[in-house]
């Protein structure tokens, strides 16, 4: 008998794909994810799943998993890691002043691996802030600004931020000594910075280190900066499928790789970087400081270290602190706008000329961010 209307039978043993791919675009949702440096070569998204990946399998793409290209694939890898992570220490974690310290100190000292994760995910931390920063630089350095590679400027610059903001609201949730007072250096330059400043102090609710601002920095630290975060690394994917690759500077061959060979060395990179945060974690531990104190100030603590130079600007000369304020807003915006008013050309002249002038601002930068860190130690 044949089944009634409307009814199909359940399909056939080892063809659930073609069963599952009648209800739903499998292709599409495949293409989603290679945005996010799965596969590089776009995909025909109205064909079906199986012809897409034998056509994969044997195709050779350009591949991107060689320095230093990598830096793109490791900004993503760590922030898995960082998510994966994160998401563990939030079972356990409760943020009210009250509670945050001895949560987070119940983590590292009562839970099975508890320290371990806590560790894993400050150095992990601390290597996507190093990555994203380089992978800046090195976009700079080999004139990938320009035309038609704009969108990806501004994505890779707004990715450096964002991981800045991370590790900045991140730092208040431990509670502990140095993670407050450092925070409340840096929120001294950060709401003299104007337009950002009066921004900053909406959606944090004012200056005061207080619940409140706890509950705010960690919403912010869990949920808007990693989903700001995940658009931002889509628009990288996404500019280079349209794009192109970029060559280093010098030139030469960039490779090809294979989707299976690719996703080999993904799973190497993925397995190397773990082990980089492993050694890191169980060799060098971050010190875990002491509980806040609101009421007692800590003198020889300034603000992060890449705030340090608008300080010694605000602290360690006679400058008033919006004058700090406003040579970061300046310097901030002209690095993101970069390749909309820079017309040196794009030629290898153009091109010195410009790295003269990024390493001039570099060592200018460095050298108020040492000043900084000596403003305040020289207090104690």
């Amino acid at each position: 008998m044949s089944a009634p209307a409307g009814t199909e039978r359940p399909a056939a043993r080892g063809n659930w794909v073609d069963w599952l791919e009648r209800r739903i675009n499998l292709t599409q949702l495949f293409s989603l994810i290679t945005h996010f440096g799965l596969v590089y070569t776009p995909i025909d998204t109205s064909r079906p799943i199986r012809e897409v990946l034998r056509e994969l399998s044997q195709q050779k793409v350009p591949t991107y998993a060689q320095w230093p290209r990598v830096l793109g694939v490791l900004a993503g890898i760590l922030f898995v890691v960082e998510v994966v992570t994160g998401s563990l220490l939030a079972f356990y974690y409760r943020p009210t002043p009250e509670e945050a310290y001895a949560s987070t100190r119940t983590i590292v000292r009562d839970l099975p691996f508890g320290w371990f994760i806590h560790q894993v995910h400050a150095w992990g931390a601390w290597s996507l802030i190093v990555v994203v920063l380089v992978r800046v630089a090195r976009l700079f350095w080999d004139g990938l600004y320009r035309a038609p590679r704009e969108l990806l400027w501004l994505s890779g610059v707004a990715l450096a931020v964002l991981v800045l903001k991370a590790d900045f609201t991140g730092r208040l949730l431990a509670w502990d000594t140095h993670s407050y007072w450092t925070l409340v250096r840096g929120l001294e330059v950060v709401l003299a910075i104007p337009l950002v400043g009066p921004i900053v102090d909406f959606v944090i609710g004012g200056s005061i280190v207080n619940e409140d601002m706890l509950v705010r920095f960690y919403i912010l630290h869990i949920m808007i900066l990693p989903v700001a975060y995940i658009a931002f690394l889509y628009v990288t994917f996404g500019t280079q499928r349209r794009v192109g690759l970029g060559q280093p500077a010098g030139g030469g061959p960039g490779g090809t790789t294979t989707l299976r060979r690719h996703l080999y060395s993904l799973l190497i990179l993925t397995v190397l970087a773990f082990g980089i945060m492993v050694s890191l974690s169980v060799l060098a531990p971050l010190p875990f400081h002491a509980q806040a104190d609101p009421y007692t100030t800590v003198v020889g603590l300034g603000p992060p270290w890449y705030l340090l130079a608008p300080y010694a600007i605000s602290e360690g000369t006679p400058i008033p602190g919006w004058v700090a304020g406003l040579v970061t807003f300046v310097v901030a915006i002209g690095v993101l706008l970069l390749p909309f008013w820079w017309r040196g050309g794009a030629d290898e002249a153009a091109q010195r000329r410009a790295r003269i002038g990024g390493i001039a601002l570099l060592v200018v930068w460095a050298a108020l961010s040492v000043l900084g860190w000596f403003v305040d130690r020289g207090a104690s």
